[in-house]
């Protein structure tokens, strides 16, 4: 009996440790990204990325790795610094899908510090003279012929499109890496924004509508998709909006000597949220967030706090005089798998121990 009971013990032992091995095999390691395509790796030298999707909105970076050849989600604020391949600042907007990217390390909150369009890549704009063999692999500019990789994306505003869906009358830009095809971006018309006299604003934030944002530089110009935007700016108490028109190919240029306004304003932000019994700071003061909380214009820092939730961090841009901003704070994953990983161990080990007093019997 003795026996019996030590094999059966030990049969249980095993069993509890091949069940922990699969758990730790299946799980996410603690900063790994959510990945969402495998994919053959073809691109050799410092790891590049593929902009699958920016979503403004949501301040999220869906990026293709040609390094693993995996998918991977990031997360940007206010304070991310999007640079081009010279090190100068752009807006996030310039960071379309289809360009090729390097990506910089991530700060506490696991927001993206900085992030780069590449310098190891080439991109061919304003494409007309082209043609895709699809069998054979080539891709042809002009007279010069390249190979398209096994795997290669196209494109048209924002959304992945196939080869069939590109028109002979189309216009592209060609992103590549020596001889190889690694993108194709369809473009739409395109007009540029010249801003002048940018001395107070400049280090702030510019905002289009509610989907491209900015940080101003001394008389900086920038691209955007043609179309009606309202322009907000603001810092330091100063600001101002105006609504603007972007025609394609030409240049509107804008003074912010003239949205600075005649004195430094204040804006009242009123927060909504999900929960209850949490602590709102505000430039690291806390704050009564039932009741409208007077900012001036300009970029503020929002921490939020809850029992059971992530910490909600973000850069508030205060460029009108009322502003209701809508927090849902999610659940504290982590918390919750510990609780969950607790309850599982109890009663794992009641059953265990039932198991072993029958043995025992």
């Amino acid at each position: 009996m003795r026996k019996r009971y030590l094999q059966k013990l030990i049969l249980y032992v095993v069993i509890l440790v091949l069940m922990v091995c699969g758990l730790v095999g299946c799980g996410k390691s603690q900063g790994e990204d959510v990945v969402t395509e495998d994919t053959q790796t073809e691109v050799e030298g410092t790891p590049l990325y593929l902009i699958m999707r920016n979503d403004v909105l949501e301040e999220t970076l869906t990026l293709y790795s040609y390094e693993t050849g995996l998918e991977h989600y990031y997360s940007y604020d206010l304070m991310t610094q999007f640079k081009n391949k010279y090190g100068d600042y752009i807006p996030p907007s310039e960071f379309i899908s289809g360009r090729i990217v390097e990506v910089g390390d991530r700060d506490s909150s696991g927001c993206l510090k900085e992030i780069s369009l590449s310098g190891e890549v080439w991109e061919y704009e304003g494409v007309k003279r082209f043609s895709i063999d699809s069998e054979k692999g080539v891709f042809t500019i002009a007279d010069t012929k390249y190979s398209i990789l096994d795997r290669y994306y196209i494109f048209s505003n924002g959304e992945r499109i196939n080869v069939s869906q590109i028109s002979e009358d189309d216009v592209l830009t060609v992103v590549g890496k020596d001889k190889k095809i690694l993108s194709v971006i369809v473009t739409t018309g395109h007009g540029t924004l010249s801003l002048n006299n940018t001395e107070v604003f400049e280090g702030s934030f510019l905002q289009l509508n509610n989907n491209i944002f900015a940080i101003i530089t001394q008389n900086m110009d920038m691209e955007v998709p043609e179309g009606t935007y309202t322009l907000k700016v603001a810092n330091d108490g100063w600001g101002g909006t105006a609504e603007i028109q972007i025609v394609r190919g030409e240049t509107t240029e804008i003074d912010l000597e003239e949205l600075k306004g005649e004195g430094k304003k204040k804006g009242i932000v009123k927060f909504e949220i999900g929960v209850e019994d949490v602590s709102v700071y505000v430039d690291r003061e806390l704050i009564d967030h039932t009741q409208g909380v007077e900012l001036t214009y300009g970029v503020h820092q929002i921490a939020i706090e809850a029992p059971g939730c992530d910490t909600w961090k973000k850069y508030l841009s205060v460029n009108s005089p009322e502003a209701t901003i809508e927090i849902d704070l999610e659940e504290d994953e982590e918390a919750e798998t510990e609780e969950d990983s607790e309850e599982e161990t109890e009663e794992d080990s009641e059953s265990n121990s039932e198991d072993v007093e029958n043995s025992v019997e």
